[in-house]
């Protein structure tokens, strides 16, 4: 009863003005929530070595709708699914099947929500290592024993890759149980002033924050080893901004022009 209570109440407050509308929740809203200042604060306190402001998918201002709790990433996510998910309903496909990495709850409600609505054929599963609450208990980087081969038709892997021992296994792993022809949103923190990707094994939380950006970090890519590291497991590669899915809707999600999706595609048959 509380908890309705608090969202009504929230969206009394954030409802007024209208200005944007999260594409996760659908709610029309005056402004989302900026990013807390738990991050700013430690960043700065323990000298991040690099400009915050220079990720390339990350909104300070424009973090979190106030409705759903949907982060600006989510948001861009759902811009993306959102089209797959009609492209399922007209071409009548049969038997698609979704894997959702360390699965952000604001988007797998939307996920769930829209296939039970457009009453799609999808298998949808969550998987995570540690989570309680998802489908498959799963280390990505040694997935062979829970899933096959060409198993799925999509995923969605994302800030994963920069909490892994061996990234390039892991991504091995994806390409491995990625049916040809599929296709996976893989995403993690990219800050454009990066020049090399710095990693590190160290469990020292103080030296995480100053070089990854992150207490639970072991990694922080530049732009270009990324893309390198997505090619070299076999993976082909798609950069989709603000030109792909429209000024109006990045203007609307509050998504800056910083906003890239990285979609990877596994070419070839069986």
């Amino acid at each position: 009863m509380i908890k309705k209570l608090a969202k009504k109440l929230l969206r009394c407050i954030f409802f007024t003005g209208r200005r944007y509308c999260c594409s996760v929740c659908g709610w029309h809203i005056k402004e989302y929530l900026p990013l807390s200042t738990f991050y700013t604060e430690n960043l700065k306190k323990y000298g991040f070595k690099y400009n915050i402001e220079h990720f390339e998918t990350l909104n300070l201002a424009n973090y979190s709708c106030p409705i759903c709790a949907a982060s600006d990433r989510d948001r861009l996510y759902a811009l993306f699914i959102g089209k797959l998910l009609t492209q399922i309903q007209n071409r009548k496909m049969q038997n698609f099947s979704i894997l959702d990495f360390a699965p952000s709850k604001p988007l797998t409600n939307y996920i769930r929500r829209n296939i039970k609505k457009l009453n799609l054929p999808v298998l949808y599963r969550t998987a995570d290592l540690y989570a309680e609450k998802v489908d498959d208990k799963v280390d990505i980087m040694n997935m062979m024993g829970i899933y096959k081969n060409n198993q799925f038709d999509f995923f969605i892997c994302s800030h994963v890759l920069e909490h892994v021992k061996d990234d390039k296994k892991a991504l091995r792993e994806l390409y491995q149980i990625l049916k040809p022809n599929g296709c996976g949103i893989l995403m993690t923190p990219i800050n454009l002033d990066v020049e090399t990707t710095d990693e590190s094994t160290t469990t020292d939380e103080e030296e995480r924050w100053r070089r990854f950006g992150q207490f639970d970090h072991i990694r922080l890519y530049s732009k270009s080893d990324y893309l390198l590291r997505i090619n070299e497991a076999g993976f082909f590669v798609r950069q989709l901004g603000k030109e792909y899915f429209g000024k109006n809707f990045f203007d609307v999600n509050g998504l800056s022009d910083k906003n890239i999706l990285y979609v990877v595609e596994k070419k070839g048959s069986i």
